[in-house]
């Protein structure tokens, strides 16, 4: 029971964070959406601090699963589709209503008083990412799919691929957000590919 009830107030807080923002979501908004007394979330919660790090954590997780089970189930592939599918399943994870705007408010409009809390949330899940395209890089490099380039450089250019296109998304939507994402898929692989 206090497993499903904290399950309930995680996912009414996804819900109230992305649509309200951090600063515009009470817990009497959440324990209204889950139907309890505010006084019962502080049996899961410390406050609203920890519960919007909860859901964060949350959201983050998800999204590197996003990243993982993709390289993972598309392994037949070659190298540099593999990594472009991981590329596009992730951005179609972000631009899903809910947990694309929690992502896109730690990342870029984090509150400010959990700023740090969120940037160590960020660098953990960082680590998770660069341990992936390790894989990618080191399988490309020994299939001689990728140019003479560090790692860092390899890694870095993904980042801003990556962390641009997330940022497209708000912007843009349908076709054109397909066409800045195809096109700049396009650049990147050129730039790294050894067959261009």
């Amino acid at each position: 029971m206090a497993k499903d009830t904290r399950g309930k107030i995680i996912q009414s807080a996804l819900s109230s964070f992305a649509t309200r923002g951090y600063e515009g979501t009470t817990l009497s908004q959440i324990s209204d959406l889950v139907g309890i007394q505010k006084p019962s979330l502080y049996n899961h919660f410390s406050g609203k601090a920890e519960l919007f790090l909860t859901v964060a954590e949350k959201v983050l997780n998800e999204m590197l699963d996003v990243m993982e089970d993709s390289w993972e189930t598309h392994k037949d592939e070659e190298i540099g589709r593999r990594l472009y599918l991981v590329l596009a399943e992730s951005t179609s994870f972000i631009i899903q209503e809910h947990e694309g705007l929690i992502y896109r408010r730690l990342l870029l409009f984090p509150p400010l008083d959990l700023k740090v809390d969120l940037q160590a949330l960020v660098q953990n899940g960082d680590q998770t990412i660069d341990q992936l395209l390790k894989k990618v890089y080191e399988q490309a490099e020994s299939e001689g799919e990728v140019r003479d380039l560090r790692f860092s450089v390899f890694r870095a250019s993904f980042y801003c691929l990556m962390d641009g296109l997330f940022t497209e998304s708000i912007i843009y939507g349908g076709e054109e957000f397909r066409e800045r994402f195809e096109g700049s898929w396009d650049v990147f692989w050129r730039g790294i590919s050894a067959g261009q």
